[in-house]
């Protein structure tokens, strides 16, 4: 049987403590989700000319996995700008990973890939 009324609450905090970040990760976009749209066949399927979907899945991967271990602002950077081809943006830290992240979650399959006629947003799209 459970001890007093406060071993019981403080069991419940635990509980509640160890659950409650794995629920509110999985309301926002991850990395894993927002490369997927990106580039799985099932979703925007994106392709770039000598990448394989494999190979832009994991640069992806790995690019906004990186971003997240750093701290920082925005810095500038705003993913609803358009871009075209030739800008170079990269994701520096984790606000701008999370602003990128959030942009591609939003935007159509057309809007994501700069070789569309009106697409070029949520840069950067490798």
């Amino acid at each position: 049987m459970l001890g007093a009324p406060s071993e019981v609450l403080v069991r419940q905090i635990a509980l509640l403590c160890l659950v409650f970040p794995a629920f509110l990760a999985a309301c926002g976009p991850t990395c894993q989700s927002t490369c997927q749209k990106l580039y799985s066949e099932s979703e925007c399927n994106l392709q770039r000319p000598g990448k394989s979907q494999n190979e832009l899945t994991k640069d992806c991967l790995a690019k906004c996995e990186t971003a997240l271990k750093e701290p920082g602002d925005l810095d500038g950077y705003d993913p609803y700008s358009r871009a075209g081809s030739t800008n170079s943006v990269t994701l520096e830290n984790e606000n701008q990973a999370a602003a990128w992240m959030t942009c591609v979650e939003q935007q159509s399959c057309d809007r994501l890939d700069y070789r569309s006629g009106n697409g070029g947003y949520c840069q950067p799209v490798w």
